[in-house]
């Protein structure tokens, strides 16, 4: 519908911006076409023409996906062409089952886009890059980074942005040399890999309420005599003077396509000596394991961290450092 395809107005009138672009797309779902809008005189930011750090993960393959349709680095962008360009068609059987529209139960997206849904959702990258969402001829969202090989939403139950909150938890370790700085770190059930806890972000909830439900989820899997001792330390690490936002952008994710994305709030949590020696980890959820693992380019698990959560925790590290350098200052605030 023409509805689906205009870009949100009210968003560009709120910016003031200026947009003359061609939304094109040589996917099945997309198609070609041209609109011009006349609104104030600043032009938004175009997509890079080269494949930004962050795209990477976004085109490698999933163990619940099927192959995706290769995509060069030159051919990420959406202003470049890529010849011959067919995304492979693909959503998961469970983001089905939950369709809200047959499923009163369900948390996904119905199976066609609706577009007033779409745009009422925030896109931090969208943002970043001063415009509204694109959306492709098909009433598509288009991914604001790039081409990943997959279109439809993949393992993702929403159309266009799916906001995640990442809980970045880190302490130093008093009994190792130096007293390294170490970060929570859970193994994932889907892929196996090393990530940050974090999860999707319900209807409603507060980004902060996300941040400390996920990490009890996936890192304070106690039983219930233990609840209430986890629930205050949680309370205690997850005050609001203890936060610093790190993050708040677009996740290279491997569940990513063309039309469904990560996006997420990366909030750093410090534990101070006693509270590091009180909060005592246990996986649960959808995490297999759980431990505290030494920042460090010298630690595999670190350089090869799920997404780009190794970029989150290297955020961090320009403030915290690594390890202390002496005993000096060894000695001072954990």
């Amino acid at each position: 519908s023409r509805r689906c395809m205009r870009l949100c107005c009210g968003f560009e009138s709120f910016l003031r911006i200026n947009t003359n672009r061609e939304m094109s797309s040589n996917s099945p779902a997309g198609g070609t076409r041209q609109r011009r809008h006349n609104i104030g005189k600043k032009t938004p930011t175009p997509m890079p023409s080269k494949c930004p750090v962050t795209h990477f993960r976004a085109r490698l393959e999933h163990p619940k996906y099927p192959p995706r349709w290769p995509v060069k680095d030159e051919e990420v962008s959406w202003e470049v062409g890529c010849a011959g360009y067919q995304p492979v068609e693909f959503v998961s059987s469970v983001v089905i089952a939950n369709d809200r529209s047959v499923n009163p139960q369900g948390w996904a997206d119905s199976a066609e886009p609706d577009c007033a849904v779409i745009e009422a959702r925030t896109s931090y990258e969208y943002i970043k890059q001063g415009r509204g969402y694109q959306f492709t001829e098909a009433g598509r969202p288009r991914n604001p980074v790039g081409r990943t090989g997959i279109q439809n939403r993949g393992a993702l139950g929403k159309w266009g942005a799916n906001h995640a909150a990442d809980p970045i938890v880190t302490r130093r370790n008093p009994h190792k040399p130096g007293k390294p700085l170490e970060v929570v770190v859970i193994r994932r059930r889907d892929t196996g890999e090393w990530a940050i806890p974090g999860g999707m972000v319900d209807p409603g909830e507060l980004v902060s309420e996300t941040l400390r439900r996920e990490f009890t989820e996936e890192a304070g899997n106690v039983s219930e005599a233990e609840r209430p001792r986890f629930e205050r330390l949680a309370a205690e690490l997850f005050r609001a003077d203890n936060g610093r936002e790190v993050y708040r952008g677009y996740v290279d994710d491997p569940r990513n396509t063309d039309n469904a994305w990560m996006e997420t709030v990366a909030m750093h949590f410090h534990c101070d000596a006693e509270l590091a020696s009180l909060l005592e980890l246990h996986a649960g959820d959808d995490a297999a394991d759980v431990q505290w693992l030494e920042v460090g380019e010298h630690v595999a698990q670190y350089r090869n961290l799920y997404a780009n959560h190794k970029e989150f925790v290297d955020k961090v590290v320009l403030t915290h450092g690594t390890a202390r350098p002496s005993a000096a200052t060894s000695n001072t605030s954990s």
